[in-house]
């Protein structure tokens, strides 16, 4: 199958991308390179605010996933307008590419669609009630692609997916909570939590959110993927110390506008679909610091 990734060079597009291509499937990616993750990647440049930039590569796919996206909360407050461009601008331009060529697509939406969880599991009849631009812009990129659906009759499923770490994922400012967090602990610095920590996130591995985009493509319509549980970030903080044995200390900044309280992911549907969540949060968080450790933290200090 030829499979056509924008967001290719990105923490889960660059991950899905290795995993395609092992599986036999001919692969191709771009990425204007905002957000590149420290993974290996096979993406070339590509925008897809630029409708010439994506055209042939639709043209060519069997399969378009959708994953190039400005995903930062932070930069969608301070930058609107370029969260605009790039997440609602630029998935209007995959859809009409697919849709000119009637090719199946794969849109990576998000939890953060929903807001603060009204339940103890967000299925996917969950309100949609976003709580920044970032949020917003996504919302605007997901039902357009329902529009699209019910439009055009078009072949589509809008993944919203929950937070996920692992290997290769972003530890700058802009990065993921996971890896600025280890960073922090190793390296010995204060590990900076915004507000008082309570904050409840819904944490899957790397391979199961991949996982989630294989099934996502057999399927249509919207569907969750995540875990089912919780952690606070507090907790996800004190885990990280005793597991890195660090002697960083946790301080407490004011709260981020527009952050989300709760998030958990109802995933019967997924279930339903053959996807089985395998993640174990502290055996996988263990795994993904010793990576981080070996990789990265070891490295910078030679």
């Amino acid at each position: 199958m030829k499979v056509f990734i924008t967001g290719g060079a990105g923490f889960i597009g660059s991950h899905l991308h290795k995993k395609l291509e092992s599986d036999g499937h001919e692969v191709k990616s771009i990425d204007n390179f905002m957000h590149q993750s420290k993974a290996p990647h096979k993406a070339v440049y590509g925008d897809i605010r630029y409708y010439q930039d994506i055209e042939h590569y639709v043209k060519w796919a069997d399969i378009v996933y959708h994953l190039a996206a400005q995903i930062h909360v932070d930069k969608s407050i301070k930058n609107p307008q370029e969260t605009i461009d790039i997440n609602i601008n630029g998935t209007l331009n995959i859809l009409e590419a697919c849709r000119v060529y009637n090719k199946k697509l794969v849109f990576a939406s998000t939890s953060e669609a929903y807001g603060t969880s009204q339940c103890e599991n967000m299925t996917e009849e969950h309100p949609l009630d976003c709580q920044s631009p970032y949020g917003a812009s996504k919302v605007a990129g997901d039902r357009l692609c329902k529009s699209y659906i019910d439009t055009y009759g078009m072949d589509i499923t809008i993944l919203r997916n929950f937070n996920t770490f692992g290997e290769h994922q972003n530890d700058g400012s802009y990065g993921g909570v996971i890896a600025i967090f280890t960073r922090q602990a190793l390296n010995g610095d204060d590990i900076t939590i915004f507000g008082d920590g309570s904050q409840e996130r819904d944490y899957m591995y790397i391979d199961d959110a991949v996982q989630a985009y294989q099934i996502a493509s057999q399927t249509s319509g919207v569907m969750n993927a995540g875990s089912g549980k919780t952690v606070t970030v507090k907790e996800i903080a004190n885990i990280i110390k005793n597991i890195t044995n660090s002697n960083s200390k946790i301080v407490h900044k004011e709260p981020r506008a527009g952050e989300v309280m709760r998030l958990c992911a109802g995933i019967d549907k997924a279930k339903s679909l053959g996807f089985t969540s395998s993640t174990d949060f502290e055996r996988d968080l263990t795994k993904y610091i010793k990576w981080y450790e070996r990789n990265i933290f070891q490295r910078n200090r030679e």
